[in-house]
């Protein structure tokens, strides 16, 4: 065999139903910056999923991430998988934070399964020296050991993937004699009956891994016992020696057994293919692959290599490729046999379709054939269904079939009327330019403040100037200023004095102790001061003092009082005194016990304000199960909702219709059936009511009734932000543009239903920050998300100030400064994008907002100093007007709080809105140069960003190019970073450390930390199994008729209303899979 000293190949990915995706990436950046090969998965990967690619991979260690619990599960599950398969030689790293606790840490251990890093490793050694560590470990494993192939004596099926990649790890490095002469005692397939090579090439970023993906779904689709491998080569870096080989997270299409996949660092060719695929071509070919599909890494204007082992090329390509003369230059138009114009959908990609059928045509000289019957197709790989991709797949099928003996079936692709592949943008081509839309709005808007406030300013001047003139008996000269004053006067707009007479009411007001403010047409009075025990009266509402007219102006169009225009300082005028701004965030194990905690964070409060944790099974859409990765996380770290049944016992003795009573529900994947199974819910309830009075069932017209009056009365949130998901969460689970599609379908829903008091999309930023984004970068996501939400719903024909009206958002607190103001300031760009630039009214311009305190700032270490930084941050929310608050539990670090720190952290919030005196003043910001110099600050990157997202082509755009989450995962590792060498300080973790101290072990470990047992998860799983049986007729019925509503263009979650009585949630959600496509990971 060859030296053993071969690259480090790495597996990297973040458990099942696990979307914390951070800490793996920045795990696999270092690992390649130390010369590792690493095949990143991505987030939720299921034990079966990595085991898989480890063994097709053939690679030495994997490393997982599991931050919601199941972690001992996870890891389990995959080394059985790998032990079975042969391959128990994996070494399995990762970790958790404090989520994967001491006892856990050395379970895994101890039983050989896993080495798992924990805080305080991650204190002492710090990041690189525990990649350092996890590398040293498996550089003990040699994939070149003899023993690994003697089993490779008899012939091979390409069904066998273990043998498979061990022949392609010995076809990448063993000596030629040796390979060979295995290659002969495997071979099952006669060299006369191999199969043809399908090779694939095109520049960089053009989409050509999930072109494939779409590719090997058809071939799937239509010849469902075709054996398929992909052979992909990604670059290896010169300077590290280490490679990201990035294809294999695209392809969903890999769960199919008959579909195997193997990545290649180029390493020394020095091409965009390795020296070792043509090898690695022998092996598929002879052990009965029906296809091989060869994909380069991308290329330039004249590489060819791939030629050298394909039968048959594709070139893939975008509208990018600069003038129609470079065409000209492009080696790929002589040898490809088909020309693949992806991302069809993009502005100007018909005009490049035409230039290159024509640059074709002039090179194979086929004058006699019009350009349009050229081998150039168009496709939107993103795009579920593309018929343009049908149409690829059409054209791959003929020359296979009719050039190499295949006999592979194609289906009939259903392209437009002008023979293309439908393009229907979420939002239309006319208003993709609405960020630097909005960004040239708000500046406009300031700039016109300082134009209108200097004139109002000078016309005080000369007026005062004017009288005293008179006063000093030079009237004439008063007179000639005083007309100057009129002059300027007329050039104020109107709106200015009017602004400055309601201002100076509204002090006088204040002033007096006794105001009020209407809210829906109903007048309610307020005390305006608050008395001190020292006898001094606390303004609720400061207001400048100036006798400056234009600085008055200033402040009013740039802050306002609280519930006036541009809403800096807050959407309401006063905070209302009946109700607290808290806001406790819960759900653990089954309906009953997350029901029980409700009434415990409800004792003695005149209002239940319940947001609901969901567990991640849930979160991802799926029906809690046996096996043993998704058993693990059952009932972790939230509470199990499958069927509508679970969520009716979940609210037990909540009355959800109550004025007092209001839901918030974080959820995401598949949140179209929570939200519809929440609806059933409350009408539930109300028909049981009605059934308690009457003693009789309602007829179907009091049924309606009922209906509708639970639709308009019902209070709460559903967090529901698919964008957010997509960069920064990552529990969206269906194709993008199916998710904005159905989003618009709940906004159409809650207009006709007029359901007033819910709101259909909480707009987070706060997993955006959880995610790596600093303050500004978390700020000008959410914005830029809401503003495409707007256009979505606009395209669909949706009045703004109807579904503006159930629109909130969501945010999180740190420590830096910035957090003090990100309120305030998406609360003005907000207010005058919605006025002045979409013509909005007053409810659709105030950006109303919910607040979590950080948890990326809970530490392990000295857990219990993490309530003095939740305390910090709860008073930058409250400070600023924040709407509600959650304040996190300090052993949120480990999991799922208990009874006792949650009630700690509820009297965090309780003390400062009862005791604090400070916030008697509900305005303290207001008149702050430091909040106003960062306000204005923050603004302006805010805009910057937008201006940055604008050039990528909007929101959309710039996630195709994965503009947001470069940024995220960037500003990510800068935190790490700087957290690590101590130049960001953190008490307690990195600085003010006990050297004295007991690192933390099974032994000393004390904390009480909340997880569910198996007695309560087999119940839960045991109640799903039960519904689904008793509901079979009606749920099939019903997953039919939602996935013919699909096909048809129909709102489904009007259907989803309908059928959530007998359907459960996983049931619904491989419908829309089937209905709508899978979301395609991306790095």
């Amino acid at each position: 065999m060859a030296d053993a000293q071969l690259p480090l190949r790495i597996i990297t990915a973040a458990a099942i139903f696990d979307g914390h995706d951070a800490a793996i990436g920045i795990f696999r950046r270092i690992l390649q910056s130390q010369g590792c090969e690493v095949i990143h998965l991505g987030h939720d990967r299921g034990a079966d999923e990595v085991a898989r690619a480890a063994i097709q991979e053939d690679a030495h260690a994997v490393a997982i991430t599991s931050y919601q619990g199941g972690a001992v599960e996870m890891f389990t599950h995959t080394s059985d998988i790998l032990e079975e398969a042969g391959f128990g030689h994996v070494f399995l790293f990762g970790g958790g934070g404090g989520t994967i606790l001491p006892h856990e840490i050395d379970h895994l251990r101890n039983s050989d399964i896993g080495r798992i890093y924990s805080p305080e490793d991650g204190r002492t050694m710090g990041l690189v020296g525990m990649v350092k560590d996890a590398m040293e470990r498996a550089g003990e494993i040699d994939l070149m050991d003899a023993s690994r192939f003697e089993s490779l004596t008899g012939p091979i099926s390409a069904s066998d993937h273990a043998s498979v990649s061990r022949l392609l790890t010995m076809a990448e490095n063993s000596p030629a004699v040796e390979f060979e002469e295995t290659l002969r005692r495997v071979r099952s397939v006669n060299e006369s009956e191999e199969c043809p090579v399908l090779g694939v090439t095109g520049t960089g970023g053009a989409g050509k891994s999930s072109l494939m993906d779409e590719v090997m779904l058809r071939i799937r689709r239509d010849n469902p016992n075709a054996k398929v491998a992909l052979l992909a080569t990604d670059p290896t870096r010169k300077k590290t020696g280490g490679a990201l080989l990035g294809d294999r997270i695209r392809m969903n299409s890999l769960s199919d057994s008959n579909l195997f996949m193997r990545s290649f660092a180029s390493r020394n060719s020095g091409r965009e293919i390795a020296d070792c695929i043509d090898r690695a071509v022998e092996v598929c070919r002879a052990v009965g692959f029906d296809l091989v599909i060869v994909e380069t890494s991308g290329i330039g204007q004249g590489n060819d290599a791939i030629t050298e082992v394909s039968d048959v090329s594709m070139y893939v390509t975008t509208r990018e490729y600069g003038a129609p003369s470079q065409l000209e230059k492009l080696a790929a138009l002589d040898f490809a046999d088909i020309v693949v114009l992806n991302k069809f959908d993009r502005a100007g990609a018909e005009d490049a379709l035409i230039e290159i059928r024509k640059q074709f045509q002039r090179n194979r000289e086929a004058f006699d054939e019009s350009p349009e019957s050229m081998p150039v197709i168009p496709t939107i790989a993103s795009q579920f269904a593309d018929a343009g991709v049908d149409r690829l797949w059409q054209a791959i099928s003929k020359l296979l079939n009719d050039g190499h003996g295949c006999d592979f079936s194609a289906s009939e692709p259903r392209l437009g009327a002008d023979g293309l592949p439908t393009r229907e943008p979420p939002i239309p081509p006319e208003r993709q330019g609405y960020l630097a839309e909005v960004a040239s709005t708000v500046r406009g808007y300031h700039d016109r403040t300082k134009k209108v406030s200097d004139a109002v300013r000078l016309v005080q001047q000369l007026e005062a100037s004017a009288e005293q003139l008179r006063k000093s008996g030079k009237a004439s000269s008063a007179e000639d200023i005083y007309e100057e004053a009129v002059e300027i006067r007329n050039t104020v707009p109107s709106e200015a004095w009017k602004s400055l007479e309601k201002f100076e009411g509204m002090a006088e007001a204040y002033r007096s102790g006794e105001a009020s403010y209407t809210v829906r047409g109903r007048d309610i009075p307020v005390k305006t001061t608050h008395e001190t025990m020292s006898g001094t009266k606390i303004p609720r509402v400061a207001l400048p003092t100036s006798e400056d007219w234009g600085e008055r102006l200033e402040w009013i169009r740039k802050e306002n009082a609280p519930g006036s225009f541009p809403f800096t300082g807050g959407v309401f005028p006063f905070r209302r005194e009946d109700e607290l701004p808290v806001r406790m965030f819960a759900g653990e194990g089954s309906a009953e016990r997350t029901n029980k905690r409700y009434h415990f964070l409800s004792k003695d409060q005149d209002f239940n304000r319940l947001s609901v944790a969901f567990d991640s099974p849930s979160l991802y859409g799926n029906d809690p199960q046996e096996r043993l990765d998704i058993f693990g996380k059952v009932c972790e770290s939230g509470v199990s909702i499958s069927t509508i049944d679970e969520m009716d016992m979940l609210f037990e003795g909540f009355d959800l219709c109550a004025a007092n009573t209001s839901v918030s529900m974080t959820i995401n994947g598949n949140y179209w059936w929570h939200l519809a199974a929440f609806f059933n819910v409350a009408i539930r309830q109300q028909v049981r009511k009605f059934v308690e009075v009457e003693g009789r069932d309602p007829t179907e017209d009091e049924y309606s009734k009922i209906r509708s009056e639970t639709l308009s009365t019902v209070r709460g949130t559903v967090q529901a932000d698919q964008l957010k998901e997509a960069m920064g969460q990552n529990t969206l689970v269906f194709n993008l543009d199916t998710a904005l599609k159905m989003m618009g379908d709940v906004a159409e829903f809650y207009v006709d239903n007029n359901v007033r008091n819910h709101y259909f999309v909480s707009i987070s930023g706060y997993h955006i920050d959880e995610a790596g984004a600093n303050p500004i970068t978390q700020s000008a996501l959410t914005l830029s998300n809401g503003l495409t939400y707007v256009e979505l719903f606009k395209s669909r024909g949706l009045d703004a100030d109807k579904f503006l009206r159930n629109f909130s958002w969501f945010f999180s607190n740190g420590m830096d400064p910035e957090y003090a103001v990100i309120g305030r300031v998406s609360r003005r760009i907000w207010a005058i994008a919605m006025r002045d630039l979409y013509g909005v009214g007053d409810r659709g311009q105030k950006l109303k907002y919910h607040i979590q305190s950080s948890g990326r700032s809970l530490h392990s270490q000295e857990f219990t100093w993490n309530d003095y930084r939740t305390t910090l941050q709860a008073l930058y929310a409250l400070s600023d007007n924040a709407n509600s608050l959650h304040t996190n539990s300090r052993d949120e670090a480990f999991g799922t709080p208990t009874e006792d720190t949650v009630r700690d952290a509820v009297a965090i919030q309780l003390i400062l809105a009862k005791e604090y005196g400070w916030l008697r003043n509900e305005n303290p910001l207001q008149g702050s140069f430091i909040a106003e110099y960062l306000t204005n600050e923050v603004e302006e990157q805010v805009l910057r960003i937008f201006e940055e997202m604008h050039s990528r082509g909007g929101v959309l755009g710039a996630l195709e190019v994965n503009y947001q989450r470069n940024r995220i995962q960037d500003e990510g590792m800068i935190y790490e970073h700087r957290k690590h060498t101590g130049e960001t300080p953190i008490v307690g973790v990195n600085t003010f450390t006990d050297s004295d101290a007991e690192s933390v072990s099974a032994e000393n470990f004390d904390v009480e930390v909340t997880r569910s047992d198996e007695r309560e998860k087999r119940m839960v799983i045991e109640r799903n199994e039960a519904f689904r049986r008793a509901h079979a007729e009606e749920a099939e019925k019903g997953i039919n008729r939602l996935k013919q509503a699909a096909r048809d263009g129909d709102n489904l979650f009007e259907v989803m209303m309908d059928i959530v009585e007998h359907c459960s949630v996983g049931q619904v959600t491989q419908a829309l899979f089937e209905s709508g496509g899978k979301f395609r990971r991306n790095m």
